[in-house]
């Protein structure tokens, strides 16, 4: 594993840092100070179910800490929206040290994103499910737990919209949003940026024991959160767009990896390849307070693959060749996909937690305060993470959003890509690889060593060819491709 510098938060002084480029905001820190908003409004919502058919309680507000660099000038920034980790319960009910937008981590992750000049947010969202049901409670009312706290994403994200297009507090480009979580908040991001079909709600797994599907949009409304039974859903900022242009995960997982489908937004995860919680591919998830089974999901590397597959990873990945970039392209063939081997294999690795909270532990010669779940818990150790998803992410988010400094030219900001240019990626690769070209490709064929022909696509002029591997042994090979009316021959490497 690449070596990583801890990286501390000091937030004190008066007059913001201008000692790096202006090329660098975004991806390093050039503020010192961060202004914190605590406890803003961003909407109202019933309650939810409670168990054994308690219905919801009046409407409650729903609250936020907004982070943003002190004495920036710049007039819209881009937004990046995290939400808690927790298992959808109240924290302390959940059994663990976390569970709010006061969670160490997305106070550390927003501040450092602050520092970098995006505008964060820490939203606190709706709770509640029954862990101590039979089978079909809990994943019934799990599932409507990761459903109802994806509408309230689209609600801070409406928010947010609303707030540009009226007051303007918060000076945010409504046009570059992202929307991201920790673990349970990772479910929550990861469903906002990809379902969006009824269809989707009636997989099998997702019904109940009479063939009705465990959400009913008819009283929860729809993905939004609009059109619900009144008492029960409340529709906040009618009139604003809901969706991010980004999402990034860490640690969570997403319903059934077929939600995903072409042209959806790009998703930037990171997870620990053996977390014994949310598994890293398609398994089924386990309760943290009580170890019991509830349903299959698909993990950060199934839900990478199938975006890398689908082409909606498209960040002009190769230009991106620092030391974390490197290292995460060698562990997977997936876009988006930083996975985080051996001690990753906890729930929250990037927090820490006080040593007065019930539910800490602390282990046998082990340093700082823990939860079950994730025993060796410290700062330093979680500031070793938080370093490298800062390194990893927003490189990443510079290209997809377009922002200064970007290199992917795909980009709006940057030059369109010349008409016969073929791009192949990933090279090296591992299980599959991607051949783009806008003047549309033709036939491609790949030959081994020794000239040998052991591939040919007819292609029939379409954008986009994913040749997967199969049986290929490793080794160098050339890719010969029509592009246009011009022939072209690359490399590649299978390893």
């Amino acid at each position: 594993m690449n070596k990583l510098i801890t990286s501390y938060l000091i937030v004190f002084g008066l007059i913001a840092s201008t000692t790096l480029s202006a090329q660098d905001r975004f991806k390093d820190k050039v503020f010192t100070d961060v202004k914190v908003t605590s406890n803003v409004t961003y909407g109202w919502n019933h309650t939810v179910l409670g168990w054994g058919g308690t219905p919801p309680l009046p409407v409650d507000s729903l609250k936020m800490d907004v982070y943003e660099p002190l004495n920036d000038t710049m007039g819209e920034r881009p937004l990046i929206i995290m939400m808690h980790a927790g298992s959808f319960l109240p924290k302390g009910l959940n059994t663990l040290p976390f569970g709010n937008k006061n969670d160490s981590s997305l106070v550390e992750i927003c501040k450092q994103f602050a520092q970098r000049g995006y505008v964060a947010a820490a939203i606190n969202y709706r709770l509640g499910w029954n862990p101590l049901g039979n089978q079909e409670e809990k994943a019934s009312t799990i599932i409507n737990a990761v459903y109802k706290s994806m509408q309230d994403g689209k609600a801070a994200v409406r928010y947010f919209r609303k707030d540009a297009a009226t007051a303007n507090m918060f000076k945010i480009d409504p046009d570059k949003v992202v929307l991201g979580g920790s673990n349970s908040g990772g479910y929550a991001a990861l469903a906002t940026g990809a379902l969006d079909k009824s269809s989707e709600l009636n997989l099998f797994k997702f019904l109940d024991g009479n063939g009705a599907p465990y959400v009913n949009t008819a009283i929860w409304g729809d993905f939004d959160g609009d059109n619900g039974t009144a008492g029960f859903a409340y529709y906040n900022h009618p009139g604003y767009d809901s969706d991010p242009q980004m999402i990034l995960n860490m640690g969570g997982a997403m319903g059934d990896s077929s939600w995903i489908e072409a042209g959806e937004v790009p998703m930037i995860s990171f997870h620990g390849v053996a977390d014994a919680l949310t598994p890293y591919n398609t398994a089924i998830v386990i309760v943290a307070s009580t170890g019991d089974p509830i349903v299959e999901v698909s993990g950060s590397l199934d839900l990478s693959l199938r975006a890398t597959r689908l082409g909606n990873q498209d960040w002009n990945e190769m230009s991106l060749t620092d030391a974390i970039s490197v290292e995460a392209r060698s562990r997977s063939a997936a876009y988006g996909l930083y996975p985080f081997p051996g001690a990753a294999n906890g729930f929250e690795p990037w927090g820490w937690y006080s040593s007065s909270d019930p539910n800490t532990v602390q282990p046998p010669n082990g340093t700082g305060f823990g939860s079950a779940a994730n025993p060796v818990a410290s700062k330093p150790k979680a500031l070793l993470y938080i370093d490298t998803i800062m390194g990893y992410f927003c490189p990443r988010a510079v290209n997809v959003l377009g922002l200064p400094g970007n290199t992917n030219p795909s980009s709006v900001d940057a030059p369109e890509a010349e008409s016969f240019d073929l791009t192949i990626a990933p090279n090296p690769a591992n299980e599959f690889v991607v051949l783009k070209s806008k003047a549309g490709l033709k036939t491609v064929q790949l030959f081994d060593i020794t000239g040998k022909s052991v591939l040919t696509v007819q292609a029939n002029n379409q954008n986009r060819v994913v040749i997967d591997r199969n049986n290929l042994p490793s080794g160098f090979y050339l890719i010969n491709a029509e592009v246009g009316e011009t022939t072209v021959i690359q490399k590649l490497i299978l390893k």
